[in-house]
Protein backbone atom coordinates (compact mmCIF):
# COMPACT_ATOMS: atom_id res chain seq x y z
CA UNK A 1 0.00 0.00 0.00
CA UNK A 2 2.84 2.35 0.73
CA UNK A 3 4.68 4.08 -2.70
CA UNK A 4 7.55 2.89 -3.68
CA UNK A 5 10.51 4.96 -1.97
CA UNK A 6 14.50 4.99 -2.53
CA UNK A 7 16.14 2.41 -0.01
CA UNK A 8 18.98 4.52 0.93
CA UNK A 9 16.51 7.86 1.94
CA UNK A 10 13.46 6.35 2.39
CA UNK A 11 11.66 8.99 0.17
CA UNK A 12 9.58 8.19 -2.33
CA UNK A 13 10.40 7.46 -5.73
CA UNK A 14 8.44 6.76 -8.27
CA UNK A 15 11.20 6.10 -11.20
CA UNK A 16 13.67 4.15 -9.34
CA UNK A 17 14.62 2.02 -6.07
CA UNK A 18 17.83 4.65 -6.21
CA UNK A 19 16.90 7.82 -6.61
CA UNK A 20 18.48 10.36 -8.07
CA UNK A 21 19.76 12.38 -5.29
CA UNK A 22 21.10 9.64 -3.16
CA UNK A 23 23.15 8.23 -6.74
CA UNK A 24 24.46 11.93 -7.12
CA UNK A 25 26.08 11.47 -3.50
CA UNK A 26 27.46 8.20 -3.67
CA UNK A 27 31.39 7.65 -3.00
CA UNK A 28 32.42 7.10 -6.82
CA UNK A 29 35.76 5.08 -7.35
CA UNK A 30 36.62 6.52 -10.75
CA UNK A 31 39.74 6.61 -9.47
CA UNK A 32 41.76 3.47 -8.68
CA UNK A 33 44.03 1.01 -9.60
CA UNK A 34 43.06 -0.72 -13.61
CA UNK A 35 44.46 -4.24 -11.73
CA UNK A 36 42.80 -4.31 -8.25
CA UNK A 37 40.66 -1.36 -8.19
CA UNK A 38 41.93 0.24 -4.65
CA UNK A 39 41.33 3.96 -4.98
CA UNK A 40 44.29 5.88 -6.19
CA UNK A 41 45.21 9.76 -4.62
CA UNK A 42 45.38 10.96 -8.47
CA UNK A 43 44.36 10.11 -11.80
CA UNK A 44 46.70 7.31 -13.85
CA UNK A 45 45.59 6.28 -16.51
CA UNK A 46 46.59 2.89 -17.82
CA UNK A 47 49.20 1.71 -14.53
CA UNK A 48 48.99 -0.61 -11.88
CA UNK A 49 49.03 0.38 -7.94
CA UNK A 50 52.51 -0.17 -6.51
CA UNK A 51 51.11 -3.19 -4.55
CA UNK A 52 49.99 -4.69 -8.01
CA UNK A 53 53.64 -3.85 -9.54
CA UNK A 54 55.18 -5.56 -6.28
CA UNK A 55 52.68 -8.66 -5.96
CA UNK A 56 50.41 -9.00 -9.00
CA UNK A 57 47.09 -10.63 -7.93
CA UNK A 58 46.27 -13.86 -9.51
CA UNK A 59 43.07 -12.09 -11.42
CA UNK A 60 43.44 -9.88 -14.58
CA UNK A 61 41.76 -6.88 -13.61
CA UNK A 62 38.70 -5.89 -10.74
CA UNK A 63 36.40 -2.89 -11.04
CA UNK A 64 34.66 -1.83 -8.20
CA UNK A 65 32.35 1.09 -9.13
CA UNK A 66 31.82 2.98 -5.58
CA UNK A 67 33.99 3.21 -2.49
CA UNK A 68 33.75 1.34 0.73
CA UNK A 69 32.18 4.62 2.48
CA UNK A 70 29.08 5.44 3.77
CA UNK A 71 26.48 5.33 2.44
CA UNK A 72 27.76 2.27 0.72
CA UNK A 73 29.45 0.91 3.86
CA UNK A 74 26.07 0.71 6.03
CA UNK A 75 23.91 -0.12 3.30
CA UNK A 76 26.43 -3.39 2.20
CA UNK A 77 26.13 -4.58 5.90
CA UNK A 78 22.52 -4.07 6.28
CA UNK A 79 22.33 -6.53 3.51
CA UNK A 80 24.78 -8.63 4.78
CA UNK A 81 23.64 -8.66 8.03
CA UNK A 82 20.54 -7.42 8.92
CA UNK A 83 19.07 -9.26 5.59
CA UNK A 84 17.82 -6.46 3.63
CA UNK A 85 17.93 -8.08 0.20
CA UNK A 86 15.75 -5.41 -1.23
CA UNK A 87 19.77 -3.51 -1.63
CA UNK A 88 21.01 -6.46 -3.90
CA UNK A 89 18.86 -5.65 -7.38
CA UNK A 90 20.11 -2.03 -7.07
CA UNK A 91 23.85 -2.67 -6.32
CA UNK A 92 23.50 -4.98 -9.72
CA UNK A 93 21.97 -2.45 -11.37
CA UNK A 94 24.82 -0.34 -10.65
CA UNK A 95 27.50 -3.13 -11.58
CA UNK A 96 25.82 -3.99 -15.14
CA UNK A 97 26.98 -0.88 -16.64
CA UNK A 98 30.96 -1.77 -15.77
CA UNK A 99 30.35 -5.30 -16.95
CA UNK A 100 29.16 -3.98 -20.00
CA UNK A 101 32.23 -1.83 -20.04
CA UNK A 102 34.86 -3.22 -18.83
CA UNK A 103 34.15 -7.03 -19.35
CA UNK A 104 32.71 -7.26 -22.79
CA UNK A 105 34.66 -11.26 -23.49
CA UNK A 106 33.53 -11.69 -19.61
CA UNK A 107 31.23 -15.50 -20.69
CA UNK A 108 30.31 -16.30 -17.13
CA UNK A 109 29.23 -15.48 -13.62
CA UNK A 110 31.34 -16.50 -10.31
CA UNK A 111 29.30 -15.48 -7.20
CA UNK A 112 31.57 -16.22 -4.51
CA UNK A 113 30.66 -19.01 -2.29
CA UNK A 114 29.83 -19.80 1.00
CA UNK A 115 30.84 -22.68 3.30
CA UNK A 116 27.55 -24.49 3.60
CA UNK A 117 27.48 -24.17 7.35
CA UNK A 118 27.96 -20.43 7.01
CA UNK A 119 25.04 -20.22 4.02
CA UNK A 120 22.66 -22.48 6.34
CA UNK A 121 23.13 -19.94 9.25
CA UNK A 122 22.59 -16.88 7.85
CA UNK A 123 20.24 -18.05 4.83
CA UNK A 124 21.49 -16.41 1.97
CA UNK A 125 24.39 -15.37 0.11
CA UNK A 126 24.96 -11.84 -0.43
CA UNK A 127 27.40 -12.65 -3.64
CA UNK A 128 24.57 -14.43 -4.85
CA UNK A 129 21.44 -12.13 -4.55
CA UNK A 130 23.78 -9.71 -5.96
CA UNK A 131 24.38 -11.72 -9.25
CA UNK A 132 20.95 -13.23 -9.72
CA UNK A 133 19.66 -9.76 -10.82
CA UNK A 134 23.09 -9.11 -13.24
CA UNK A 135 23.01 -12.53 -14.39
CA UNK A 136 19.13 -11.64 -15.92
CA UNK A 137 20.13 -8.54 -16.99
CA UNK A 138 23.10 -9.33 -19.02
CA UNK A 139 22.09 -12.84 -20.14
CA UNK A 140 25.42 -14.32 -18.79
CA UNK A 141 25.41 -17.89 -17.19
CA UNK A 142 26.46 -18.31 -13.52
CA UNK A 143 28.81 -20.81 -12.88
CA UNK A 144 27.42 -23.34 -9.88
CA UNK A 145 29.96 -25.77 -9.87
CA UNK A 146 32.22 -23.77 -7.21
CA UNK A 147 32.14 -24.24 -4.04
CA UNK A 148 34.16 -23.73 -0.39
CA UNK A 149 35.21 -26.59 0.96
CA UNK A 150 36.85 -25.57 4.15
CA UNK A 151 34.68 -23.70 6.84
CA UNK A 152 37.38 -20.51 7.36
CA UNK A 153 37.02 -18.35 10.06
CA UNK A 154 35.26 -14.64 9.02
CA UNK A 155 37.58 -12.35 7.73
CA UNK A 156 36.47 -9.40 9.54
CA UNK A 157 39.22 -8.74 12.12
CA UNK A 158 42.09 -10.61 10.07
CA UNK A 159 45.01 -8.53 9.08
CA UNK A 160 46.06 -9.37 4.98
CA UNK A 161 48.90 -11.98 6.11
CA UNK A 162 46.01 -14.09 8.22
CA UNK A 163 43.82 -13.47 5.86
CA UNK A 164 45.86 -15.51 2.90
CA UNK A 165 46.26 -18.29 5.21
CA UNK A 166 42.75 -18.72 6.55
CA UNK A 167 41.40 -19.04 2.47
CA UNK A 168 44.34 -21.11 1.22
CA UNK A 169 43.09 -23.56 -0.80
CA UNK A 170 39.40 -22.95 0.50
CA UNK A 171 37.64 -22.95 -2.82
CA UNK A 172 37.24 -25.99 -5.31
CA UNK A 173 35.63 -26.42 -9.02
CA UNK A 174 33.63 -29.55 -9.30
CA UNK A 175 32.95 -31.36 -12.68
CA UNK A 176 33.65 -29.03 -15.83
CA UNK A 177 35.60 -25.98 -17.01
CA UNK A 178 33.72 -23.12 -15.26
CA UNK A 179 34.07 -20.61 -18.02
CA UNK A 180 36.94 -19.38 -20.47
CA UNK A 181 36.73 -15.74 -18.83
CA UNK A 182 34.60 -15.45 -16.08
CA UNK A 183 34.04 -12.72 -13.64
CA UNK A 184 34.16 -13.17 -9.93
CA UNK A 185 30.99 -11.53 -8.55
CA UNK A 186 31.03 -10.15 -4.48
CA UNK A 187 30.25 -7.57 -2.49
CA UNK A 188 33.52 -5.85 -1.45
CA UNK A 189 36.75 -5.98 -2.12
CA UNK A 190 39.56 -5.41 1.15
CA UNK A 191 42.76 -7.13 0.38
CA UNK A 192 41.64 -9.16 -2.24
CA UNK A 193 42.41 -12.52 -0.75
CA UNK A 194 39.26 -14.36 -1.48
CA UNK A 195 39.26 -13.51 -5.18
CA UNK A 196 42.87 -14.25 -5.54
CA UNK A 197 42.25 -18.41 -3.85
CA UNK A 198 38.56 -18.50 -5.73
CA UNK A 199 40.83 -17.08 -9.14
CA UNK A 200 43.52 -20.04 -8.23
CA UNK A 201 41.10 -22.49 -8.19
CA UNK A 202 39.46 -21.42 -11.20
CA UNK A 203 42.38 -21.30 -13.47
CA UNK A 204 43.22 -24.40 -12.14
CA UNK A 205 40.41 -26.10 -13.51
CA UNK A 206 41.04 -24.38 -16.93
CA UNK A 207 39.79 -20.60 -17.19
CA UNK A 208 42.18 -18.47 -19.34
CA UNK A 209 41.71 -15.76 -17.62
CA UNK A 210 39.70 -14.67 -14.29
CA UNK A 211 38.36 -10.96 -13.27
CA UNK A 212 36.52 -9.22 -10.82
CA UNK A 213 33.69 -7.17 -10.01
CA UNK A 214 32.62 -5.94 -6.60
CA UNK A 215 30.40 -2.98 -5.46
CA UNK A 216 32.76 -1.32 -3.74
CA UNK A 217 36.63 -0.65 -2.86
CA UNK A 218 38.26 -0.31 0.50
CA UNK A 219 41.08 2.16 0.87
CA UNK A 220 44.04 0.60 1.29
CA UNK A 221 44.54 2.36 4.68
CA UNK A 222 40.88 0.21 5.53
CA UNK A 223 43.01 -2.56 4.50
CA UNK A 224 45.54 -2.14 6.85
CA UNK A 225 42.63 -1.64 9.50
CA UNK A 226 41.30 -5.18 8.83
CA UNK A 227 42.65 -6.44 12.08
CA UNK A 228 40.09 -3.72 13.92
CA UNK A 229 37.18 -4.87 11.89
CA UNK A 230 36.89 -1.50 10.21
CA UNK A 231 36.34 -3.88 6.89
CA UNK A 232 34.39 -6.63 6.51
CA UNK A 233 35.11 -8.68 3.60
CA UNK A 234 37.11 -10.31 1.35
Amino acid sequence: LLPPSCVLCGLPDEQASLCARCRDVLPRNDCACRRCAAPLDAPSPGADCGACQSNPPTYRAARAPLRYAFPVDAALKRLKFRQRLLFAPVFADLLLPVLNRAFPDCDALVPVPLHRRRHMLRGFNQADEICRPLARASGLPTVMNVVRRRATRPQSGLTALERRRNLRNAFVVRGNRPARNPLIIDDVLTTGSTCNELASALLAAGAERVSVLVVARASTAAGRQAGTGVSTKV
